[in-house]
């Protein structure tokens, strides 16, 4: 980047948005205050520098399974592939990927060997999963928040909100006294949600919406929380995002709403993109004629939305990944006793003619 090449390996995404036109995930990152490492304070060109921001995935203990993941997020996902196991058909291929990590006990002894040492100095902590209420780490997580103090600590965990109502209270008033007690500055929940209604329990399997809302709604009553949407854009959700966002505006009425967003690159089968330019245009429409602008925040992630249809109306049709899209939901289907076809009329009628 320093030499004004791209990366590979998932930067291509901002590269697409910014390209059309858009605002990209990571120029958004440039207003977010105080994490910014000290040293390009200095030199702007420094690669070696004072991490503000720890971001850890701890292993992929879940109890969903999104369409769109993967085993090595998801064990629920591991537990069926290994079930069903390897399918390959029409260029899709659904298998486990991952292997156990041989040194996974000795890197996770060495990340918190790392965090005593570095801890004072960082700025946002974020946990994510699989499900991190879920996962035993969690559990070695809150006590290391116990007996540490960050007074600066702005601590995240991005969960999909699929826990046991009293369960997830008693997490939350636990974290509610580290608060309390100055052992962080702030907590933030990010709840995981792409769309409303039927769609988003198929895509996100396992999903139940009545709970989901039940414990949304907890948090919306919790002041002190800043609490957050984390929405991916599929092929299969974008008719159905803007209910999720008048959901959403109806909660705003009380407290404010983040909102983050990131599109399916891979599998690739699941870019909203494969269906050309022009497939979804009416759908963004109406998602951008209902997203506020109240705040910097939510102009910023307005921009974002924009940038992502902007993107996508300058996409070709991509027959063969939409035959792999089909594929996959067949198989799907098959493993998980559902009906795609019930559940997407409007994909039922594009996918009709295809062979």
């Amino acid at each position: 980047m320093l030499q004004g090449q791209w990366p590979q390996g998932g930067c291509e995404y901002c590269k697409k948005i910014e390209d059309a036109g858009g605002v990209s995930d990571r120029i958004m990152q440039l207003n977010v205050p105080d994490l910014t490492p000290p040293e390009l304070e200095l030199d702007l060109q420094a690669t070696k520098v004072t991490p503000r921001i720890v971001e850890v995935y701890f292993d992929n203990v879940c109890n969903m399974s999104c369409i769109y993941c993967e085993d090595r997020f998801s064990s629920r996902i591991q537990q069926e592939n290994s079930r069903y196991g390897r399918f390959e058909k029409n260029g899709l291929v659904i298998d486990n990927i991952s292997q156990p990590h041989l040194e996974k006990d000795r890197l996770t002894e060495e990340f918190w060997i790392w965090m005593d040492q570095h801890y004072s100095t960082v700025r946002r902590f974020h946990i994510l999963g699989g499900e991190p209420f879920y996962q035993r780490q969690f559990d070695t997580c809150m006590d290391f928040l116990y007996n540490h103090k960050n007074a600066e600590l702005e601590f995240n965990i991005i969960s999909n909100l699929m826990i046991a109502p009293e369960k997830f209270k008693n997490y939350i008033a636990r974290i509610r006294e580290l608060v309390a007690t100055r052992k962080i500055k702030r907590f933030d929940l990010t709840a995981s949600i792409d769309c409303w209604g039927p769609e988003q329990e198929y895509i996100r399997h396992g999903l139940n919406l009545d709970q989901w809302r039940e414990n949304f709604e907890y948090l919306v009553k919790e002041r002190w929380i800043t609490l957050n949407i984390n929405q991916v854009i599929s092929a299969l959700s974008v008719p159905s995002i803007p209910a999720l966002i008048e959901y959403i505006n109806g909660h705003r009425q009380s407290r404010e709403i983040g909102h983050h967003l990131i599109t399916v690159n891979t599998p690739s089968h699941m870019n909203p993109d494969i269906f050309g330019a022009g497939f979804f245009d009416n759908d963004f429409k109406k998602i951008l004629s209902i997203m506020p602008e109240d705040t910097w925040q939510q102009k910023e992630i307005k921009n974002y939305m924009l940038g992502v249809s902007r993107q996508i109306a300058q996409a070709g049709r991509n027959t063969q990944e939409i035959i792999k899209l089909l594929t996959h939901l067949n198989e799907i289907d098959r493993r998980r006793n559902l009906n795609w076809q019930k559940i997407f009329p409007w994909l039922t009628k594009e996918l009709e003619h295809v062979v």
